[in-house]
């Protein structure tokens, strides 16, 4: 509750305020009618009792009572106007809180299932369990206040109908404490099958299942698949609302011997002229409300405990911690060295992702220089992905030391490590987005530079791709948005190589850059890769041999481990992995090609 408090009166204290004064107001009114009906009742049966009606002060009392409903009514208008505006400032707030705290989080944590579940309760939970917290919280300080007022009229006729219509009311208490809290946890279990079913949801929906959901006719699968788990819930949340419905038909009759025994005792008093005609009424709709408002007080706290439980999830989240940060030493962080003058160092260099039982890299040791082009070879989950996410700092390693100028990366600041960086992924993002963004977020600061695009464009050999759309560098991209357009995996490759080389870092990053281009391309682009790569430190992946001959230096990876390093003149002499990989690569083009023939 402290938390979820403080979040509120960030978003948006004066609003808080606001609704919490307009709802105390609104809570003393209906004390104030029940005064004014009693005076009016008993105005009436003295000017019959005596034959004497002064209508003016009946008139002024009308008078009084016609303005608290009006006023009752403005002030309902007000908090539901004040309320919604809370709502909407408060929403827009913890969801930026909540996307912030995705954007911090390390790579590991989206590479987790527990993640996943502890993301998809906080953004369910995080919506609206917020919001009814602090407009159950606004209601009950109402409530308090109203029902003081009830008991001060209360109190004057009898302390012990005040107990009894208390003791008959907490029965609704223990329910919504019993029922929310196993409603919460039933919810809280369901979570990794209810993604399950969102995500057959998802691929029922999503464009890029379209196709195979229709050639392989797996729509009633994943729909059936979908449903089951679904009815299940909903099997569950039945038998759980039975339960309670009957729970609440007997709090209810206990409910009603209660209210019902305070009216025959006022009724009693009445009859033998104890108190007013006006009392009676008075106390007959203060007993009414009291009950109703001890009932809703109760149902209150129970409601906002299971709020609360919800709300706790949001927190979990936000309670989540990167392990890859940006270290203080010496408090300040060390500069990150431009030029780079002696280059990149990894000194016995190990790694293990999260989970695994071996590890991915193992000793790796290799030194490489400012201006040089390595490039990296190997089978398939022989570690030449996870190297370059090391030297990123997506990761931070296990063993071993990586350095650049002397500098270990983890005395740099993050931000200013991953700003020298350039890359290419294989799985490289497509956004949905224009053209021009999809290129202009390989460096922010230079998003509306033209020029700066229209260049890294060229590079990349992307300029005919974009001139062939309607609207070139403003048309938007995939079949999401409305007007969008989508490309070929050749083409959008190019458009990810064009963000690679916006930037202006020191280091590039091309992993398998060219796997979706044509042969043409390929070649028109490697026959620009010296001058497009010059003055900067690169990496680059790739299974074609005819790329990675382009490089200074060719390092093979096996297993986790450096096996060989060399040019490739040097490591097809030598013999080893890197010749049989060459050779069988070469001996598939010659089978195709003698095929052809």
């Amino acid at each position: 509750m402290p938390k979820l408090m403080r979040l509120v009166w960030q978003a948006a204290s004066g609003w808080l305020l606001l609704n919490l004064a307009l709802t105390v107001m609104g809570a003393l009114i209906p004390v104030a009618q029940l005064y004014v009906t009693k005076l009016i009742v008993d105005r009436v049966i003295h000017a019959i009792g005596t034959s004497n009606l002064d209508i003016v002060p009946l008139l002024g009392l009308a008078g009084l009572g016609l303005g608290l409903a009006l006023l009752q009514e403005a002030l309902q208008q007000g908090n539901a106007f004040v309320s919604q505006v809370l709502s909407d400032r408060f929403s827009l707030y913890a969801n930026g809180i909540l996307l912030e705290q995705a954007t911090k989080l390390d790579l590991a944590h989206f590479e987790s299932a527990a993640f996943y579940d502890t993301l998809n309760r906080a953004q369910q939970s995080g919506s609206f369990y917020p919001l009814r917290v602090i407009g159950n919280l606004t209601q009950l300080a109402g409530q308090l206040i109203g029902f003081a007022g009830l008991v001060s009229l209360l109190l004057r006729f009898s302390p012990l109908v005040v107990v009894l219509l208390l003791l008959t009311s907490l029965p609704t208490f223990w329910v919504g404490v019993r029922y929310s809290s196993r409603r919460f946890w039933m919810l809280r279990r369901q979570t990794q099958s209810k993604r399950l079913a969102d995500y057959f949801g998802e691929i029922l929906t999503d464009p890029a299942f379209a196709k195979e959901v229709r050639l392989f006719n797996l729509g009633d699968y994943f729909l059936k698949e979908y449903r089951e788990i679904r009815d299940r819930f909903n099997q569950e949340s039945k038998k759980l609302a039975l339960q309670q419905a009957l729970a609440r038909v007997g709090i209810g009759i206990v409910a009603s011997i209660g209210f019902y025994g305070a009216y025959a005792l006022v009724i009693w008093q009445a009859v033998r002229g104890l108190i007013t005609v006006g009392d009676l009424t008075m106390y007959a709709g203060a007993f009414q409300q009291a009950q109703t408002a001890i009932q809703g007080i109760l149902q209150n706290i129970a409601t906002i405990y299971e709020y609360n439980l919800y709300v706790s999830q949001y927190f979990e989240f936000l309670n989540l911690k990167p392990q890859v940060v940006s270290h203080t030493f010496e408090k300040f962080p060390k500069k990150f060295p431009i030029p780079m003058r002696s280059g990149l160092v990894l000194r016995n260099v190990s790694f293990t992702y999260g989970g695994a039982s071996e590890p991915v890299l193992q000793n790796i040791n290799l030194t490489v220089q400012p201006n040089e082009c390595i490039a990296l070879v190997g089978i398939n989950g022989s570690g030449k992905t996870t190297l370059l996410k090391l030297l990123t700092r997506f990761y931070d390693i296990d063993a071993g030391e990586i350095t650049i100028d002397d500098i270990p990366l983890q005395e740099f600041d993050l931000s200013e490590l991953r700003a020298q960086v350039g890359v290419l992924f294989q799985d490289f993002a497509r956004y949905s987005l224009s053209v021009e963004n999809n290129i202009g977020f390989g460096d922010l600061k230079e998003r509306e530079n033209q020029d700066r695009i229209q260049k890294a464009a060229t590079d990349a050999g992307a300029t005919d791709t974009i001139a062939a759309l309607d609207r070139g560098y403003q048309t938007i991209l995939g079949k999401i948005f409305s007007g969008g357009i989508e490309l070929s995996g050749g083409q959008w490759q190019k458009i990810g190589l064009a963000r690679a080389f916006m930037t202006s870092a020191q280091i590039l990053i091309l992993d398998e850059p060219t796997a979706a281009v044509d042969a043409i391309a390929e070649h028109d682009l490697f026959q620009r890769f010296r001058q497009l790569t010059k003055g900067k430190m690169t990496f680059l992946v790739s299974h074609r041999f005819s790329t990675v001959q382009m490089a200074d230096r060719i390092v093979v990876l096996d297993k986790g481990q450096i096996v060989e390093v060399g040019t490739h003149a040097e490591l097809i002499a030598l013999g080893g992995l890197y010749e049989k990989m060459f050779r069988l690569q070469a001996a598939s083009y010659q089978s195709d090609f003698s095929a052809s023939d």
